[in-house]
């Protein structure tokens, strides 16, 4: 895929989500922020029980970023580990609660990335 690509599925995606009513506790979310060569950051979001929920990321293309979403009890629930920094993963929670969100880089340098939670 290419970068317009990725950028042009990102914004439709944007737009999307802010239309749409989706498992986020607090509604829709986007952050911009970067995460270390060979590291990972963590978020943790509420989510509702039996509504879609939908997390993107999209990184600047210098590494590999790879996606995964936790249960309160640490099962894995959606994962996007593709060779790309480009990730879509959607789940439908059984339960209102807490989930771990882990953007891991795999590359030796740092990357820039945007996460959106819906």
């Amino acid at each position: 895929m290419t970068r317009f690509t990725t950028i042009v599925a990102t914004l439709a995606f944007l737009f999307i989500v802010e239309l749409a009513s989706a498992g986020r506790l607090q509604g829709p979310s986007t952050t911009a922020t970067s995460v270390n060569a060979r590291s990972q950051d963590s978020y943790n979001v509420i989510f509702r029980a039996n509504q879609k929920a939908i997390i993107a990321v999209e990184g600047d293309g210098d590494t590999d970023l790879d996606l995964y979403v936790y249960d309160e009890n640490g099962n894995l629930v959606a994962s996007d580990a593709d060779n790309t920094d480009f990730c879509v993963v959607e789940f439908q929670p059984r339960w209102t609660g807490t989930f771990t969100i882990l953007v891991k880089n795999r590359g030796t340098v740092y990357n820039r990335y945007t996460i959106i939670t819906n």
